[in-house]
């Protein structure tokens, strides 16, 4: 199939809720990371980058066009997901047309009936507005519950066809045994976990990252081959062993701590995160943001490995639906 019309078919494939929410006329290109997963396996890991500020989306998907690279962006909880949809969708049409990305969220369920009511409701809002990937949390949530917080929280997920994420417990994740267990309660009422998802310490020399990575290897393995994603801070140690055994890796904030290096110390917010939403920051200071969370994504999809991937999966997903 030509490369126009594989990108046609990816244009194609984006979720109806997400293509609601476009424009017209947008040639941004949203993808459900289900349909990213169902081709053959990537030859990097993709990159997820943490992106509560418009101006970190916007030098991330600058970066991952030059490079032609699939790119994950994160909304960290608590954000408006609505706003930011938009945000995104609208910098993708402008700034990368048609290159296939994944939008990422995560819910962790309160260990109570209200905790599950309102976990509920904002993983709806949450697909209602956009999101292509939901991981779900339940590590607070008692044993005997675990399976039934999973099928309503993720439940339209699931029937949207996006992408179900099982967030593992942080003690489960060096525990592969452990591990197959937690998954086993979590899809007991019939949601599939489309991934698993595991937060790391960053590794603090080379021997801990190489043991990190064994680890991740081991987790997938045990859970029958299923796509890991990495989570938390990445150190120096471990970004120099990439590419890994895992099929994402979160940036651990980098892009946004580069950003906010570009910031006044008033305009960072006082848990360092910037909570001020980048639309009333003046245009001086969002294209500094920009530039330095750009530099930093492009280093990291370099180090992942991940250049090119864009045109690897449409190669791969025209195949499969030829």
């Amino acid at each position: 199939m030509p490369l126009t019309a594989a990108r046609h078919l990816l244009l194609a494939l984006r979720p109806v809720g997400a293509v609601h929410r476009l424009g017209g006329h947008s040639e941004a290109c949203p993808l459900s990371l289900r349909d990213i997963l169902r081709a053959p396996r990537q030859e990097a890991p993709l990159p997820v980058i943490v992106a509560p500020l418009c101006a970190v989306a916007r030098g991330a998907l600058v970066a991952a066009q030059q490079a032609g690279a699939v790119v994950g962006l994160a909304l960290p909880s608590g954000s408006a997901p609505e706003a930011w949809f938009e945000a995104v969708a609208t910098a993708a049409d402008e700034l990368a047309p048609r290159l296939p990305f994944f939008l990422s969220a995560r819910v962790r369920v309160e260990g109570n009936d209200q905790g599950l009511v309102r976990a509920r409701a904002v993983a709806h809002r949450l697909v209602e507005a956009g999101i292509t990937h939901l991981a779900v949390d339940v590590t607070d949530v008692p044993l005997a519950k675990r399976a039934q917080a999973v099928g309503q929280v993720a439940d339209l997920a699931a029937e949207r066809e996006l992408a179900v994420d099982c967030v593992i417990p942080t003690d489960c994740a060096g525990n592969p045994e452990a591990a197959a267990a937690f998954l086993e309660e979590f899809e007991g009422w019939g949601i599939r976990a489309d991934m698993v998802s595991a937060r790391l310490q960053a590794s603090a020399t080379s021997m801990e990252a190489r043991e990190q990575l064994a680890s991740l290897a081991a987790l997938s393995k045990a859970l029958d081959n299923r796509p890991v994603l990495r989570r938390g801070p990445l150190s120096a140690a471990f970004l120099s062993l990439l590419p890994g055994e895992m099929v994402a890796c979160e940036d651990g904030g980098m892009a946004i701590a580069a950003g906010l290096r570009a910031l006044p110390a008033s305009l960072r917010g006082r848990d360092g995160h910037g909570r001020r939403e980048p639309f009333a920051l003046p245009d001086e200071l969002a294209e500094r943001v920009e530039a330095f969370a750009y530099g930093e994504v492009a280093s990291f999809i370099e180090k992942l490995g991940s250049v090119g991937s864009a045109a690897r999966l449409e190669a791969a997903l025209a195949t499969t639906s030829a």
